[in-house]
């Protein structure tokens, strides 16, 4: 029988042990003192030193730990990337409530990529996150709502969702109920209200957004029509790598619209928005024919091909 004492005989002397220093958990404090010096580690990119602290917290049972290991297998991130490995760990995190865990158990099953796909567990998944005030889930759900995927088609609910996440400064849900205000699905249409709406997501830095505020801008959509306004608004877009954007950019500088007309201005976004939109873009490029000598197009070309994303 045990005591608070253990003693264990080698030869002629007694060993005296403390059983209880044997402890299989750490404190809270110090577990969470870990944590949080693993997260500045991420951060910082001592992904080696975060992957100890975070995979330690992952064997206590915790379950932000679980969900951050699962993330750095996920990213590659100080171990050799995978996924698999990546989604057991998610799985241990949400099944114990943590919700960006639960919503990125959505992701893999809607993607279907890494998992068999299943939409239906997947919405249940995203619900679960978004019940616990998850932003980012309550818009995974919402389009899954919007596109009949998983559950019965709904604007409705789809926005209702996107409000709750707006409240809570979702920049891409502020662009996603904007679509929904602008053709008017599951609410009134208001040119006006989807305006503002992009104008906040603009403001947060979303590219796609700042290209839909430049396209109301350009087409006098619930505000007042306002052609430089849309063309710094593409070109903002389009640095950021919107090949809509850089389309629309080639679009303006070819007619003179709102900015100074310039065959090589608009060659040059012609040339960005084909690497992703090759078929829009050859309308550009036919349009842009004979006006342009070989060695001005020559030009352009290097110049494109040194251009990068910005942000």
């Amino acid at each position: 029988m045990f005591t608070h004492h253990t003693y264990a005989t080698f030869g002629r002397g007694v060993v005296f042990c403390l059983s209880l220093m044997l402890l299989p958990f750490a404190p809270a404090g110090a577990q969470t003192t870990d944590l949080s010096r693993a997260h500045d580690d991420y951060k910082t990119g001592r992904y080696d030193s975060a992957l100890v602290s975070f995979r330690r917290g992952a064997d206590a049972g915790l379950g932000e730990a679980q969900h951050w290991l699962g993330l750095m297998y996920d990213r590659g991130h100080g171990v050799e990337r995978n996924q698999q490995i990546a989604y057991q760990w998610f799985g241990r995190a949400a099944e114990q409530g943590y919700p960006e865990a639960q919503r990125v158990i959505g992701v893999y099953l809607e993607d279907g990529t890494v998992v068999a796909q299943d939409l239906v567990a997947a919405a249940s998944w995203y619900r679960r996150a978004a019940n616990e005030g998850n932003a980012k889930a309550m818009r995974n759900l919402a389009q899954l709502f919007i596109q009949g995927r998983g559950v019965e088609q709904n604007y409705k609910a789809a926005a209702a969702l996107l409000r709750q996440a707006v409240d809570k400064g979702n920049a891409k849900a502020m662009r996603n109920l904007g679509y929904l205000f602008y053709f008017g699905n599951g609410v009134r249409q208001d040119s006006g209200e989807a305006s503002a709406l992009f104008q906040a997501a603009a403001e947060a830095g979303l590219d796609k957004a700042k290209y839909n505020l430049g396209f109301v801008y350009y087409n006098g959509d619930g505000v007042p029509r306002d052609l430089p306004r849309a063309a710094y608004l593409f070109g903002q877009a389009g640095e950021g790598g919107n090949a809509l954007a850089q389309l629309m950019l080639a679009r303006m500088y070819l007619f003179g619209e709102g900015v100074t007309q310039d065959p090589a201005k608009a060659y040059y976004w012609a040339l960005l928005g084909a690497v992703q939109k090759p078929d829009l873009a050859a309308w550009y490029f036919d349009k842009l024919r004979g006006t342009l000598s070989v060695s001005e197009m020559d030009r352009v070309r290097v110049q494109s091909r040194n251009w990068y994303p910005k942000g």
